[in-house]
């Protein structure tokens, strides 16, 4: 691992704490809020439908949150979204307490959860290339895999444990009082302004406008000239439509394994098991000359990981399959995540990276969604075999529309200067 964005960089030790921090929250609160869904309502759809609920309200919050990244100071937006998710949480927990919890009220965080995460999702990304050298960016992109992982492994497992003993209340509490530790430290970074458009280079695809349609259609214009911001994008959404497993999990601890929240917590540490590993080892995509094969490959083997999963009723095979999905959607998150960054001038970058932010949230929603309905439908094993082939099939067809996309890409390695 290249750790040097943290050594020589203090703003990003302090946004990359508070990341680590809130995405350990978003850890424990995943499994808390599907646990509590399924236990509601004895179903895969609704915690499919939460899911999906989450991310209409992120659509409306990147909607705002990349125009503002991109005309206001960054720093301000992440603090602000990271004050609104306290109360988030503040609204579970006490929905929590009532004698009887009412789904609706679940609906209603998770609207307001992705409105504030979308409205600060996106200079949270923009800032990264203010804070690091571009030759780090791969370097600090598995770093932040890293923490993402971490989180992911950790807060399902602590979010088992808390719930199958002191209670779901106490889980939301220590969430939120976790959550509100992210504005204090990222108020401490600089003022963190976008560079004004007539700064950045000619070529770009860029164009003046005014009003914020105006100011929309110019980042959607530079992704659709950009041919790599294009590919990846279409890779990405394949795959996340078609298999989305993440869903399913409380119902195959329940049904296919037999278990309990514990056991939910630890199949949805098993895809962080594998990504860790593979954050671990990624030193190799800093000189990745052919980056589109890699992400069309990763793509692949986790639509395979995904339909093994729905041929074995084992605890430690569907532990394994699911923690070799978790180390091909690491890999691939790596390498889009440099891509993007190179291949975004700064006065676009939070409208940009609030389209990209905008399909990871609604692809993996709607992947779920369908994937919830064919488990109520058919049967688990049936929804994940089938999503799985799906997905190897469908990413195969959109890499042979996107690989010229990539022809010229990684000619130098993935950290060109």
């Amino acid at each position: 691992m290249d750790i040097g964005p943290l050594r020589t960089n203090p703003g990003f030790r302090l946004l990359y704490l508070a990341r680590t921090v809130a995405l350990m929250v978003y850890g424990i609160n995943a499994v808390a809020v599907a646990w509590q869904v399924h236990a509601l309502t004895q179903s895969s759809l609704h915690v499919a439908l939460v899911g999906f609920c989450l991310a209409g309200g992120q659509l409306a919050g990147l909607v705002f949150g990349g125009r503002l990244a991109d005309r206001h100071d960054r720093r301000t937006l992440m603090v602000g979204s990271r004050i609104a998710y306290v109360g988030v949480v503040g609204l579970l927990l006490g929905n929590t307490l009532l004698p009887q919890a009412h789904v609706g009220a679940i609906y209603l965080a998770a609207l307001a959860g992705g409105l504030s995460s979308g409205i600060g999702a996106p200079a949270l990304m923009a800032v990264l290339p203010s804070l690091v050298a571009r030759g780090q960016l791969a370097a600090a992109g598995a770093l932040s895999a890293i923490a993402l992982q971490l989180a992911a492994l950790i807060g399902p497992i602590m979010a088992g444990l808390l719930i199958a003993g002191a209670g779901l209340a106490s889980c939301y509490a220590v969430v939120m009082a976790a959550s509100a530790i992210t504005p204090l430290l990222l108020a401490r970074l600089p003022r963190l302004n976008a560079a004004r458009a007539a700064d950045e280079p000619p070529g770009k695809g860029q164009e003046q406008g005014h009003g914020a349609l105006a100011e929309w259609r110019d980042g959607l214009r530079f992704i659709r000239r950009s041919p790599v911001i294009s590919g990846m994008l279409l890779l990405d959404l394949t795959a996340s439509l078609l298999a989305m497993p993440f869903v399913l999990l409380p119902q195959i601890a329940s049904e296919t394994l037999g278990g309990d929240a514990a056991l939910v917590g630890v199949l949805h540490a098993a895809p962080a098991l594998g990504a860790l590993a593979a954050a671990l080892s990624s030193g190799w995509t800093r000189t990745l000359r052919r980056p589109g094969r890699v992400l069309a490959a990763t793509a692949v083997l986790w639509g395979l990981a995904v339909a093994a999963a729905g041929l074995t009723g084992s605890l430690w095979m569907m532990l394994a399959c699911l923690a070799l999905a978790g180390s091909a959607d690491t890999v691939g998150d790596i390498v889009r995540g440099a891509l993007l960054q190179q291949h975004t001038p700064d006065a676009l970058r939070g409208r940009v990276s609030a389209c990209w932010l905008l399909q990871s949230a609604l692809g993996p929603a709607l992947g779920g969604l369908q994937m919830g309905y064919v488990a109520r439908r058919f049967a688990v094993s049936t929804a994940l075999l089938a999503g799985g082939c799906a997905c190897v099939v469908g990413s195969l067809a959109a890499w042979t529309v996107v690989r010229g996309c990539f022809r010229d890409e990684g000619a130098s390695g993935i950290d060109r200067r």
